[in-house]
């Protein structure tokens, strides 16, 4: 069987084979939007959220509408106009067709593998012993000579160096996956993937003082998160930079809001054309949980000292005072923080910046178009204009060391009692994440996202968790 992702990546290839009985499920993209609003409604749980940009900063509109709005809808839709254009574009160009007719062969697929012969999306329908065979005729085998093949696995136990590869100066490479956060990096089954600062920082800090790394690559695969978590990264690039060190980001699937921030003051950008990026833009909030209470039979009391002590009371929409606190504290950060930093990093002005913001969530394409990234490619992009910047050799290879280094092999074989405890944690939650729908866990995320909100934590997320189908 052959799906969209499965089909585009074998549109490289100059021969696709399918089996007989197999088929070919090219019927276009699908963007999906969830919204809990429903769900906290009849749980009596309301959203109290300022934004910057309320037209495209819409991730909490998952918590306070039941459909997407005008914006949401008008970035998607660009987000699948340019993604289902270079998909057709790369059919047409590998099959020798017309991006029309792509278009027409996609609205009325899918097919089977006979049909998809026919239509000239695959070379022949023929099982893989068959294609073997094709290929021993194409390489002079003999007739009973079996094929010689090679797995990824074999090339992995090699190590690189001793080819020749992997050698020269040394560039550090610094990965930042996963939503962003204060503390250390981290990975659970309910929250994904989380890039700690602390971690982060201390990686481009240990990098900036060692006089052996000649530049830094940081390799960002982030939608966002804390807006401090991403302020603090920043610094880090800044001091490094200050220091001497070129650094370099490199995009891969999503750098949007804080992804973004923390991409924004590297000397030079690299994204891919379709990687998720920009997003420009802050939101604070908090869930008011006044009727889930009233439902539970639970009552509280407040006793304050201070007008705005209670501003982080989950049982009370702000005040219109408290709210003109926080929305002064959110526009602070916007206007103050990530709009200049932005400016002064893409050499803008705050205008264009504020223009290009607002929460508005760009492609790879349009984001180079608009100055937000300066070159398409992927990492070993990133790391020719690193050494271009650090003024090594371009025909010289260089020694890709990763920060933070790994730990000691002992103590990852046998770690300490406390990671032994969160090991076995680990395998609890990720047991019990596993056994829930895909949707349910996403909810998870995103949920752990308002905890942390509800504490006065300004967030930049990308206004969607993209999923094309």
């Amino acid at each position: 069987m052959g799906t969209n992702r499965d089909y585009y990546i074998a549109t490289a290839a100059d021969k696709i084979y399918l089996p007989p009985p197999g088929d070919l499920y090219i019927n276009g993209f699908a963007a999906e939007a969830m919204f809990y609003k429903g769900s906290l409604d009849k749980l009596g749980i309301d959203t109290d959220v300022i934004q910057i940009g309320p037209k495209y900063k819409n991730a909490p509109d998952q918590y306070t509408r039941k459909e997407m709005g005008e914006g949401q809808r008008e970035v998607i839709n660009a987000i699948l106009d340019e993604f289902y254009g270079r998909f057709t574009n790369a059919i047409a160009s590998s099959r020798n067709k017309s991006a029309e007719d792509v278009g027409g062969i996609i609205d009325n697929a899918p097919y089977n593998a006979p049909q998809a012969k026919e239509l000239g999306l695959i070379d022949d329908a023929i099982y893989l012993d068959q294609v073997h065979e094709l290929i021993k005729q194409q390489l002079g085998y003999g007739e009973n000579e079996p094929l010689r093949t090679i797995g990824g696995g074999k090339y992995r136990d090699i190590p690189s160096d001793s080819l020749g590869l992997n050698n020269g100066e040394r560039i550090a490479v610094i990965f930042a996956s996963g939503g962003i956060n204060t503390g250390r990096s981290s990975d659970s089954p309910f929250g994904g993937q989380m890039v700690g600062s602390d971690t982060v920082v201390q990686a481009v800090n240990d990098a900036a003082a060692d006089t052996g790394i000649k530049a830094i690559v940081l390799r960002v695969d982030s939608p966002g998160g804390s807006a401090l978590a991403s302020d603090l990264m920043y610094r880090a690039i800044d001091n490094a930079k200050a220091k001497g060190k070129p650094v370099v980001v490199s995009m891969s699937d999503v750098a949007a809001s804080g992804g973004y921030y923390i991409s924004a003051n590297a000397d030079k950008i690299v994204a891919e054309p379709a990687t998720i990026t920009g997003s420009i833009g802050v939101f604070m909030g908090k869930p008011v949980v006044k009727g889930l209470y009233d439902w539970l039979g639970i009552t509280n009391e407040y006793i304050l000292r201070g007008k705005n002590a209670g501003i982080f009371r989950l049982t009370e929409k702000w005040t219109p005072e408290e709210r003109a606190k926080m929305e002064e504290q959110t526009n602070h950060i916007y206007f103050t923080n990530f709009v200049p930093k932005v400016a002064k990093g893409r050499n803008m002005t705050d205008e264009q910046v504020n223009t290009l913001g607002q929460g508005r969530v760009w492609t790879g394409t349009q984001a180079k178009a608009n100055g937000l990234i300066d070159e398409f490619g992927g990492l070993e992009k990133a790391i020719s204009l690193a050494k271009e910047l650090a003024n090594l050799p371009a025909d010289k290879d260089v020694r890709r060391v990763v920060f933070p280094a790994p730990r000691p092999f002992f103590e990852t074989i046998f770690g300490s009692d406390e990671d032994a405890t969160v090991s076995e944690n680990y395998k609890v939650q990720k047991a019990l994440a596993d056994s829930l729908p895909a949707e349910a866990r996403r909810a998870f995320r995103f949920a752990q996202m308002i905890d942390r909100m509800h504490n006065g934590e300004a967030m930049m997320m990308l206004p969607f968790e993209l999923q094309i189908r």
